[in-house]
C-alpha cells in the first residue's frame, strides 16, 4: 500500500485473527510498524493534557513559552533516540 489513495482491501488476510480490524490485518501482513514520531507526538499531546489538568486543579502558574520549549526539547530528544534505536535495529537485522 504505497499509494495513500489506494483503497484498503476488505478481503480477509491469511493468518489473521478473527477479531482484528481489516486495516490492522493489512498492516500486519505488510510488516509495517508504528513510526517513532507518531508515538512521540502522541506523548506530547498527552503531556499537554495532563499539564492543563494539573494547572487547573492545583492552581499552578507556569510560563507557557518555557513549558512549550521543554516539551519540544523532550520530543526532539525522544525522536532522535527512537530513530537511532530503529537504525541500529535495522543494521543488526541486515547482518
Amino acid at each position: 500500500m504505497s499509494n495513500p489513495t489506494e483503497p484498503i482491501p476488505t478481503e480477509p488476510f491469511p493468518n489473521s485473527h478473527p477479531g482484528m480490524p481489516d486495516v490492522l490485518k493489512h498492516l500486519e501482513s505488510e510488516g509495517q510498524t508504528v513510526r517513532v514520531g507518531t508515538i512521540v507526538w502522541g506523548a506530547v499531546v498527552i503531556a499537554l493534557g495532563i499539564l492543563v489538568i494539573l494547572i487547573r486543579q492545583a492552581g499552578l502558574q507556569l510560563d507557557a513559552g518555557e513549558t512549550a520549549m521543554w516539551l519540544l526539547f523532550g520530543a526532539g530528544l525522544a525522536m532522535v533516540a527512537g530513530g537511532t534505536v530503529n537504525l541500529l535495529r535495522k543494521k543488526q537485522t541486515e547482518r
